[in-house]
């Protein structure tokens, strides 16, 4: 089957604005304009990761009203086959999933099988649903958990959208789990897969099933070794095959940057350039239901901009905020060392019991959305 004919739809989640594009193969729709509850409300407690996935549900409740099914593909996947396995699967199943990995990881320090407890179980880049039977359902179902509970926290079992989605099997039973391992390929699942060329060029999984789609999470175009680097449980092996797949994708992905002005996350900032931090996203969140309905929580004149000044939340005039992950950790060495003094202090000064109990306190003062009491409205 092909998929020539086949417009893409991708939602923009951002501020209108006008620009171009230097293609005619997709449809842009901007998320404002779908007719989401509370909009801006959404946009100002969730971060950019949190907003996108909290809206997949939704966005695919509007497009069943128009058409038979829904196949999902986050925005950094990048197809090598046809979908034509996907649409065979929707024949007879409503809602289709893709585990992270299909295999048990191997018993190590590192994984064993960690991720998916902290993540979920299945990666939500991609899904399918039909608009028939339990497919509705499963949607209107996971909309309301998304709309609600989007927010990356894993130490306290939430992982934006997939993390609900764990749970799914429980109370949907046409629920197909997909164990294609030519669909959402990725770094975190190479060490159950390996990667060839058959004679006509086709990138191969297992040495027999087409490579249908591959996720290129997290990638970074200026180290397009970074995938091998990420393999799961298999650190300091190389892969040649994953290496010119990334290389591939670099290319096209410089290519197209070229192509589109780069901007900022409009929904980053207050009306007057100040930037909105993660911690006053959390702050709001836990004080949302007292402000005013209707209220514009961007106005830095508004309720929202006199709550971040009452309770020195303001961030600087065009500034911003880099997410800090495992990449970084070498850089916080010294960082680390001061923090473990001063625990080590504590723990003389308290006990051990009580230091135990002080740092799971520190754990759930972190959820800020949660303690309500740490804010003055």
């Amino acid at each position: 089957m092909s998929h020539s004919n086949i417009k893409l739809k991708v939602f923009l989640f951002d501020r209108k604005q006008d620009f171009t594009y230097p293609t005619d193969a997709i449809e842009l729709i901007w998320v404002e304009d779908i007719g989401v509850p509370k909009f801006c409300e959404l946009a100002f407690m969730y971060d950019i990761i949190e907003f996108s996935t909290s809206l997949k549900p939704f966005i695919s409740l509007s497009l069943l009203r128009a058409h038979d099914s829904v196949i999902f593909l986050d925005p950094d996947t990048c197809l090598f086959a046809p979908l034509t396995p996907i649409l065979d699967e929707l024949e007879s199943h409503d809602i289709l999933l893709t585990p992270h990995h299909t295999k048990p990881q191997p018993r190590t320090p590192e994984e064993s099988d960690l991720p998916m407890m902290r993540f979920g179980s299945f990666n939500l880049g991609f899904f399918a649903v039909n608009n028939r039977g339990e497919g509705l359902d499963f949607l209107n179902w996971w909309n309301e958990r998304c709309i609600d509970h989007c927010f990356m926290e894993s130490q306290f079992g939430l992982s934006t959208d997939q993390k609900w989605v764990t749970i799914a099997p429980c109370f949907f039973r046409t629920l197909h789990v997909c164990f294609h391992p030519g669909y959402n390929a990725s770094a975190w699942n190479t060490f159950e897969r390996t990667f060839s060329k058959n004679e006509a060029g086709e990138y191969l999984v297992n040495d027999e099933f087409p490579l249908i789609f591959f996720h290129f999470s997290n990638f970074d175009y200026a180290d397009t070794g970074y995938i091998n680097k990420r393999a799961s449980s298999e650190r300091g092996l190389f892969y040649p095959v994953l290496k010119e797949l990334g290389d591939w994708y670099a290319d096209r992905l410089k290519a197209k940057s070229e192509l589109v002005t780069k901007v900022r996350y409009t929904y980053d900032f207050m009306t007057d350039g100040t930037f909105i931090s993660p911690t006053l996203r959390r702050a709001y969140a836990s004080i949302r239901e007292e402000l005013p309905v209707g209220h514009n929580p961007f106005d830095s004149d508004g309720p929202v901009g006199k709550f971040s000044k009452k309770n020195n939340l303001v961030g600087e005039v065009g500034g911003r905020y880099s997410y800090p992950g495992l990449r970084d950790a070498k850089k916080h060495q010294r960082k680390f060392k001061a923090v473990y003094r001063i625990m080590r202090l504590i723990l003389r000064v308290v006990g051990p019991n009580r230091f135990y109990d002080l740092s799971k306190l520190v754990v759930y003062l972190s959820m800020y959305r949660r303690n309500r009491d740490l804010w003055k409205l």
